[in-house]
């Protein structure tokens, strides 16, 4: 299951960190192999917490939403103007 970030901050980079920490774990219980493969930032040349060598970064979030390759979008964005629009 390819799953998609909008928002590669502080929270969005510590859920990346946790998937990846526990994907094995998650894929036992579930029986579902999960992966991050797409991230929406603003500045794709900011430093992350998160490694990112695996992810197709971008700056535009409708390239994920539409992405029919992505299963699960996941919304992070920080502040409330950009994720409203």
């Amino acid at each position: 299951m390819n799953i998609g970030i909008l928002g590669l901050g502080t929270v969005g980079g510590g859920v990346v960190n946790v998937l990846n920490k526990n994907q094995s774990e998650i894929a036992r219980r579930s029986g579902v192999n999960i992966q991050v493969t797409h991230a929406a930032v603003r500045d794709i040349n900011q430093d992350r917490i998160c490694p990112t060598d695996h992810l197709k970064l971008t700056q535009d979030p409708f390239e994920i939403v539409n992405n029919t390759n992505i299963d699960i979008v996941l919304e992070l964005m920080g502040g409330t103007g950009l994720a409203k629009e």
